[in-house]
C-alpha cells in the first residue's frame, strides 16, 4: 500500500481503524533522523501491500501526536483496530522493518526460507551473516553531543 501523509485528526483516526495493521512514522520537517529514515520507510510502504503507511508532521498535527504520547522524532507507532500494538522510538528503522513483518506479514516481494545456505559448487555451507549493532542509545548520545557541541562552540560568539 503506498504512503498516506496524513492533513487532519479525522483522516487518521479513520485509517487507524483499519483490519489491517497501520505504521505511523509521527516526524518533524526539522528532525535530521526523520530524514534519515524517511527513505527506507517508503520503500517498507511500497513492498508491504498489506500493510497501511502513515506519515504525520508533529508540528502540523499536534493534537494527534499529543493524544498518541509522542515525545520525541521520528516515533513509529502500530495500530490494529484503532488500538496501538507496538512503538519504536528513535531512528530504528531495523525494528521498524522487522515489527513490520512479525506484524503484519510478509512483505509481499517473496518468502520467507529455511535452512542453511550453500556455497556454489561446493557442498560446504555458507558462513551466516554477521548481525549489525543497532542500539539506538548510541545514535541517541552521539546526537545529543552533537548538540551540546554546536551550542557550546556559538555560545561564545555573542
Amino acid at each position: 500500500m503506498s504512503l498516506v501523509h496524513i492533513s487532519s485528526v479525522a483522516e487518521f483516526d479513520k485509517l487507524i481503524e483499519s483490519n489491517k495493521l497501520t505504521v505511523v512514522d509521527f516526524f518533524a520537517e526539522w528532525c535530521g533522523p526523520c530524514k534519515m529514515v524517511a527513505p527506507r520507510f517508503e520503500a517498507l510502504a511500497k513492498k508491504t501491500p498489506n500493510v497501511q503507511f502513515l506519515k504525520v508532521d508533529v508540528d502540523q498535527l499536534q493534537a494527534i501526536s499529543s493524544k498518541h504520547g509522542v515525545r520525541a522524532m521520528p516515533t513509529f507507532q502500530f495500530f490494529k483496530k484503532g488500538s496501538k500494538v507496538n512503538e519504536v522510538v528513535g531512528a530504528d528503522i531495523n525494528k521498524v522493518e522487522q515489527l513490520v513483518k512479525e506484524l503484519g506479514g510478509h512483505s509481499g516481494g517473496g518468502f520467507a526460507a529455511s535452512g542453511t545456505g550453500r556455497v556454489l559448487g561446493t557442498g560446504s555451507a555458507a558462513p551466516a551473516a554477521p548481525n549489525a549493532p543497532t542500539n539506538s542509545w548510541d545514535i541517541v548520545a552521539l546526537i545529543v553531543g552533537l548538540v551540546m557541541l554546536y551550542m557550546w562552540w556559538n555560545s561564545g560568539s555573542k
